[in-house]
């Protein structure tokens, strides 16, 4: 009895150890460098495999963590199994029927009121806006369970007390009376409804007409996965597709960068790359300029999140030139940023409110 014992636990101790060995040749030999699903770069193989290196544990550990076989259908097994047992607040991303929402966004109120000071500073005597729009959890809380609803109330109270401010643009409201969903399911950014949505609320406020939806063109672009979705490791959620609207009127996109320049503002070879985002404006710049001879709304300088890319088309149809800049990846601080970008009719800042509260670049490099 105790010789079949030790054979079994034998078996069961060898077999594991076999199993462990095999899943790391797997991972070696079928590794990948990126996650389509995850839309990130996967850790890569140690380049230091001395046993004396301190870092040897942690780098093998991601990466052996990153090239697990069937890494994708274990994490997605993780999620289901955190969301099933009550503990959905543990993932990066939380379900709320069939979408997605962003954590709550923690922020401290001084230091949004602070920043926001900085930037009307900053405007001088240029006129300014600020567009801020109300985060996806808000627009989701009749969906939530008691206990996620609190959270995102506290976001909510944080929100409103920062959006009575002088200077900007009401949204929320606007968005609360559509009577079609304002966000993606599976990405944290307004969808084609609250892009057109906050480009009339900020017409208004501008004392622009908007434009009508003839002087667009529009196109669309399926099976879109955003980020929100593909940090919750969860396997399904409803799918988006990106409706993008490009004014008829000829215009000229000029990227700061390489010089770059386009005829377009919507790039369509984008919506089937791992990050379909990109559709808009050809992803991500520093500073950019869009050109419209046709309009008559002067100049505008747009200092910016990803929120933009979406509504600067629309606002095209209204500005002779825009000038846009996203502080992360513009190397220059704000002020430079506004002497290279000349004389400005409008200053618009269009910031998230967790790039207010959160993002330090903005910080940063309004103090430079």
């Amino acid at each position: 009895m105790k010789k079949k014992r030790f054979f079994s636990d034998a078996f069961a101790v060898y077999g594991g150890l076999i199993l462990l060995l095999l899943a790391g040749i797997a991972a070696f030999v079928f590794r990948q460098d990126f996650s389509g699903w995850e839309k990130r770069y996967l850790a890569e193989v140690p380049g230091n495999m001395s046993l004396s290196s301190w870092t040897l544990n942690d780098d093998l550990e991601s990466f052996l963590s990153d090239q697990v076989p069937f890494r994708q259908q274990l994490v997605n097994l993780h999620a289901l199994t955190q969301v099933y047992t009550g503990r959905a607040t543990q993932l990066e991303s939380w379900p709320v029927g069939d979408a997605v929402t962003e954590q709550p966004v923690r922020a401290d109120p001084e230091t949004l009121m602070k920043r926001v000071a900085g930037m009307k500073e900053l405007a001088g005597d240029t006129p300014c806006l600020f567009l801020t729009p109300p985060t996806a959890g808000m627009m989701r809380m009749d969906d939530m369970t008691a206990a996620r609803r609190a959270l995102y109330e506290e976001e909510s109270a944080i929100y409103d007390q920062l959006t009575a401010e002088e200077g900007f643009v009401p949204l929320r409201e606007t968005f609360e009376a559509s009577s079609e969903p304002t966000f993606y399911y599976s990405d944290h950014h307004w969808n084609s409804t609250g892009t057109e949505l906050a480009y009339r609320a900020y017409c208004s406020a501008a004392g622009l007409e908007p434009a009508a939806r003839e002087a667009f063109t529009y196109t669309q672009y399926g099976h879109f996965h955003g980020t929100t979705f593909s940090r919750s490791g969860l396997p399904f959620v409803r799918e988006d597709t990106l409706i993008c609207a490009e004014p008829k009127a000829a215009v000229t996109l000029t990227i700061r960068e390489d010089g770059a320049e386009y005829d377009h503002l919507i790039f369509p070879e984008k919506a089937e790359t791992y990050d379909g985002y990109e559709v808009y404006l050809n992803g991500n710049h520093g500073m950019l300029t869009i050109s419209n001879p046709e309009a008559d709304g002067g100049t505008l300088l747009v200092f910016r999140d990803s929120f933009a890319s979406s509504l600067l088309p629309y606002l095209s149809a209204n500005y002779a030139r825009i000038t846009a800049v996203d502080v992360r990846y513009y190397p220059g601080s704000f002020r430079d940023a506004m002497e290279e970008a000349g004389e400005a009719d409008q200053i618009l800042f269009l910031y998230s409110l967790d790039s207010l509260a959160n993002d330090t670049s903005i910080s940063r490099k309004l103090r430079r």
